[in-house]
């Protein structure tokens, strides 16, 4: 593969997860080479490549005979994601802490204090996204952020009915203050605690959100 090639299947593979995101191309959606080779003017060697940079990452089956498909998560498929990044994003925290410096410190509570005043679900994703990953970063493991990165992105458009649901619900603020607290107080063992209760705090509303979604699906 080409480097213009690797770029626009990277290029490719950006809109097509955006698109399972947001729920375009939902679950169970079969992704037809030639026809998304079409609807935004490429070949299909680029299009081939981003389904399966997609497929690398989770977000996409790969069939001998269907072709390629928007995965489905279960309910457990969904408990596992969150239980697997409660433990890796606990312990990224956990060995940020003691590197913290004042300036990651005073750029974490910037963004804390700008997502409590966000009212547009998609700002109020990227910045608990951006608020995150500054509490991660000083971790100093660069393959632990990247598999917490692919978990993110594996559950990210079922994120988007707890975004709806919380949109007006203070409580993830209230939680980023007490794991902002902890690390201003160079307590890593409490900033572990209260990140894994965080996260698996997130997992339940969304699981919670999933099944009324399904709900509300199987009576209409």
């Amino acid at each position: 593969m080409t480097l213009k090639t690797q770029s626009t299947a990277s290029l490719l593979a950006d809109r097509l997860r955006a698109m399972i995101n947001n729920g375009t191309l939902p679950a169970g959606t079969r992704l037809v080479e030639r026809d998304l080779a079409s609807q935004f003017s490429v070949s299909r060697v680029p299009m081939r490549e981003a389904i399966r940079l997609l497929e690398q990452e989770g977000l996409v089956d790969l069939y001998l005979n269907r072709g390629a498909v928007v995965r489905t998560l279960s309910a457990d498929d969904i408990r596992h994601i969150y239980h697997l990044r409660a433990l890796l994003e606990g312990d990224a925290i956990f060995y940020s802490v003691p590197n913290f410096d004042a300036e990651s410190l005073a750029r974490a509570e910037l963004v804390h204090h700008l997502l409590g005043g966000a009212n547009d679900t998609e700002k109020q994703g990227a910045l608990n996204l951006e608020f995150h990953n500054i509490l991660y970063a000083a971790c100093g493991n660069p393959r632990q952020l990247l598999l917490i990165a692919e978990l993110r992105n594996q559950i990210e458009r079922y994120e988007h009915l707890q975004r709806k649901l919380l949109a007006d619900t203070p409580m993830f603020q209230d939680e980023h203050a007490a794991i902002l607290d902890a690390c201003r107080d160079g307590d890593a063992e409490k900033a572990r605690e209260m990140t894994i209760e965080h996260i698996l705090s997130a997992g339940k509303i969304v699981l919670d959100a999933v099944a009324r979604s399904a709900e509300r699906k199987s009576s209409s």
